[in-house]
Formats: C-alpha cells, sequence, structure tokens
C-alpha cells in the first residue's frame, strides 16, 4: 500500500491526470473511477508480438488480473483535506487499468465511506 499526493498521482498517470473538476465531482458524490491506458499501465499493445497478446486475451478470459499499473488496491490518495481509497481494479480490453477509489472519512482507518 502506498499513500500519494494528488501531485505525485499526476506524475504516474501521464499527459492526463485527473482535472479540479474531476477531484470537485468525486468529493461531492464519495466516489469515483480514474481510467488509465495501456501506456501509463506499460502494456503497449501495438508492438507486442502475438505471443504476449493471446497471454493477455487467455489471462483476461479466465479472469485472472494482471499487473495493477501506477496504484493498487489499498492505496491512498490524498486530494487536499479529502483522501481516497483504491477499493477494486479493472483491466480494460484494451490493456488499461480502471481504478474505483472511495471517499475516506477524514481521520479514519482508511476504510471506504458506506
Amino acid at each position: 500500500m502506498k499513500r500519494l499526493g494528488r501531485a505525485e498521482l499526476a506524475e504516474l498517470l501521464g499527459p492526463h491526470p485527473p482535472s479540479d473538476a474531476f477531484w470537485n465531482r468525486a468529493i461531492d458524490v464519495e466516489r469515483a473511477v480514474i481510467g488509465v491506458d495501456a501506456g501509463v499501465v506499460g502494456e503497449e499493445t501495438g508492438d507486442e508480438d502475438q505471443d504476449s497478446e493471446r497471454a493477455r486475451r487467455n489471462r483476461r478470459r479466465r479472469g485472472e488480473p494482471g499487473p495493477d499499473g501506477p496504484l493498487s488496491p489499498g492505496d491512498i490518495v490524498d486530494v487536499g483535506a479529502h483522501s481516497f481509497v483504491v477499493v477494486a481494479v479493472e483491466e480494460t480490453e484494451a490493456g488499461g487499468r480502471r481504478y474505483r477509489i472511495d471517499l475516506v472519512e477524514p481521520g479514519s482507518d482508511g476504510r471506504p465511506l458506506k
């Protein structure tokens, strides 16, 4: 588990980090999803050989998770006075990831709000 600030997360996510509007909406509704493409995860699909692509498709078909990418379940992202915890990671068809995050109650032990 790692704890990141908003700026540190922006560096990990590359040229299109979550905007102010994204974080404001996430705080308002107490949850959000951060999507990243395969390049951020390190799984570029264009230059791979067929065996690597086949292995990834088979892993997805079996429901086995691949590498999590820049975030993993349990990681915490601090955004000003608010914190979010990564509660799930989903691999996309294109090799990217979706990170479901939930707002953490201030002063709590890291568990998301119910």
